[in-house]
């Protein structure tokens, strides 16, 4: 009886466990369930529905669309603008990607250092990543303007007159003037990443290293940049991924031009679609977009992962 007496609380308690348990797990579902739903309807049925529109033509007005299969793709690889488009986008890749993550690498190792005022030179740096990219793409291009930019302005002072030139408006020179503007723009963050990267470095493997005889150069090429090498896979992906929806600084700048000199991919999608009425033709370049995404980013991914065995 009076073992009976002592199991029949344990049995009570484990089922009153057990419920308050499961009506967390509910709940917490319950919680995040706006969000979930929020994510189905504007992510994964939008792509969805990308996928779908890119096998019409279509207007992106009326109600009529005409099922002309894989047209529109077919149609893209023959674009000569599609494939300008391309091209540009990775020269951008190619230019913004690396100098970024060698400047922010720079920037953020000699942050690490005993500098003066640092913690107000890392949030100057920091700025543009938080400002409006309106703000940003009028400031840049009112520094290439031709007449009275600081620029040009700068090269006639210095008695280098011969090199002024309109610098937005010269097909040469359109897309390296939006490289600059956005390496300006985005060094920060990619030094915001390595300056997590570099602290998160044990101090006792510096301190080993330094022990061992290694001078400063030693210690970042065989220390420092083997350890940072998941920070140079986030940049990396990052980077592709932002090469890949670059919209705002080329539009603010140069619109895509002059002669289509500038276009990006992302450029050429709003011109298809908002511009020229050519939503499926739009939509059909925006799923090659995503291929290009997440086939790069898998192959980085990839690379990472084989890195670590």
């Amino acid at each position: 009886m009076t073992e009976k007496a002592t199991r029949e609380p344990k049995r009570v308690v484990g089922k009153g466990l057990k419920k308050a348990v499961f009506g967390k797990t509910y709940a917490a579902y319950f919680y995040i369930a706006p969000a979930f739903i929020f994510l189905g309807i504007f992510t994964y049925y939008a792509m969805a529905y990308n996928i779908h529109v890119s096998f019409f033509e279509w207007n992106g007005v009326s109600i009529n669309k005409i099922f002309i299969g894989l047209n529109n793709y077919t149609r893209m690889f023959k674009d000569p603008y599609f494939i300008l488009a391309l091209k540009n986008t990775a020269i951008y890749f190619v230019i913004t990607v690396p100098v970024q993550a060698v400047f922010g690498l720079i920037l953020a190792y000699c942050f690490q250092q005993n500098i003066f005022a640092k913690g107000l030179a890392r949030s100057i740096i920091f700025l543009p990543n938080v400002m409006a990219l309106v703000v940003i793409g009028y400031v840049f291009s009112q520094m290439f303007n031709y007449q009275q930019g600081f620029i040009n302005e700068l090269l006639r002072q210095i008695g280098l007159g011969n090199l002024v030139r309109d610098w937005t408006g010269d097909p040469n020179t359109a897309l390296y003037s939006v490289i600059i503007a956005n390496i300006y723009t985005y060094v920060g963050f990619s030094m915001t990443l390595y300056i997590a990267g570099i602290v998160g470095i044990p101090k006792d493997v510096l301190e080993a290293a330094q022990i061992d005889g290694g001078s400063e150069v030693k210690v970042i090429r065989y220390v420092i940049l083997p350890l940072l090498r998941p920070t140079h896979i986030t940049v990396l992906i990052l980077g592709i991924v932002g090469t890949l929806k670059t919209f705002d600084l080329v539009w603010l700048i140069t619109k895509g031009g002059p002669g289509r000199s500038s276009e990006m991919l992302a450029t050429l999608i709003y011109r298809s679609y908002i511009l020229e009425y050519k939503a499926g033709y739009a939509a059909a370049i925006s799923v090659i977009v995503l291929i290009i995404a997440l086939g790069l980013s898998c192959l980085n991914l990839y690379i990472q992962r084989q890195g670590e065995y």
